[in-house]
């Protein structure tokens, strides 16, 4: 369903925050195709990433992604590993949380030597109920154990802290014997692929609407990865606590504006009731950076205590 928000002065229509995009880019000469994933991966994605990867039988599989939910992201993964993809992560470009778990399907894995991927503790989503960490690592901890991952790599992989991201570089992967090769983009023939990998443009007015949105619908995931990887799973942050929290309202959370504050900073103000029926007239300021090629919030002030 699509929501309303008013945007400094224009009344417009948002979807789901930064939704992942799904795209297949042909190759020439017998290469494999291309199948770009760029955004926050949201349930039943794995559906629609398996009707682009049926129209193909060899791939590289390019994830851009700040994370987003499990379950889809491992089906994502094993699909991969069946028809036996690659996965890349380019230079300067970010693949956190469910994407990092993703990228770990592919045979082989590839990444640029700039290329910032992230794993973190996890909860999953099934029928709109949370599961605690513990139930999410055990899914996880299954799927790498069916990659055929060694011991210390699943250990590494479940064991990263809720509190922040653990970032993995080559030094740690041959620590953990995690093979994985070099991908030059510039090796790859194709303008539409560089199109595609480029930096995306900073937008904070976007990117705290998306924020906001999220909670409107009490997804933690889709809230947590618009956020800066150090922070995600701290306080305000927490994805378990996010749903918890703006599930149980009495009415949801609805954006009523965004405003542009100097260069970095967004105004917003938004109106719920909460689970006893008392009413939040709220109002923050939203602090964006740019990193990693992507618009990300790097601190939230509420103005007036809710």
């Amino acid at each position: 369903m699509r929501k309303s928000v008013w945007l400094a002065g224009v009344f417009l229509f948002t979807g789901a925050a930064d939704a992942a995009t799904f795209e297949k880019i042909p190759q020439a000469g017998g290469s494999p195709d291309l199948i770009v994933i760029t955004g926050i991966i949201e349930p039943n994605d794995d559906t629609q990433f398996n009707q682009v990867a049926a129209t193909t039988g060899q791939a590289v599989v390019l994830l851009n992604s700040e994370g987003g939910s499990v379950l889809p992201a491992l089906e994502i993964g094993r699909a991969i590993r069946l028809k036996g993809f690659a996965t890349a992560v380019a230079s300067d470009t970010l693949c956190a949380s469910a994407c990092a778990l993703t990228w770990l399907a592919g045979t082989p894995r590839l990444a640029g030597q700039s290329a910032n991927i992230g794993f973190h503790a996890s909860y999953v989503v099934n029928n709109g109920t949370a599961s605690e960490t513990g139930v999410g690592n055990a899914l996880i901890g299954a799927y790498l154990n069916q990659l055929g991952l060694s011991q210390s790599t699943i250990v590494f992989v479940t064991s990263a802290p809720p509190e922040g991201m653990a970032w993995l570089s080559g030094a740690k992967a041959s620590e953990l014997g995690l093979q994985f090769a070099s991908y030059q983009t510039n090796a790859v023939p194709s303008n539409t692929v560089e199109t595609q990998i480029a930096p995306e443009p900073y937008d904070p007015m976007r990117v705290a609407a998306a924020f906001y949105n999220a909670l409107s619908n009490a997804d933690g995931v889709a809230a947590a990865a618009l956020v800066i990887p150090e922070k995600r799973g701290i306080g305000p942050f927490n994805e378990a606590s996010i749903h918890s929290y703006f599930g149980g309202l009495s009415a949801p959370l609805q954006l009523e504006s965004v405003a542009r504050r100097g260069a970095d900073k967004v105004a917003v103000a938004y109106t719920y009731s909460r689970a006893d029926g008392s009413a939040c007239n709220g109002k923050a300021e939203v602090q964006t950076t740019y990193k990693y090629g992507k618009t990300l919030i790097s601190k939230i002030r509420a103005l007036n205590g809710c």
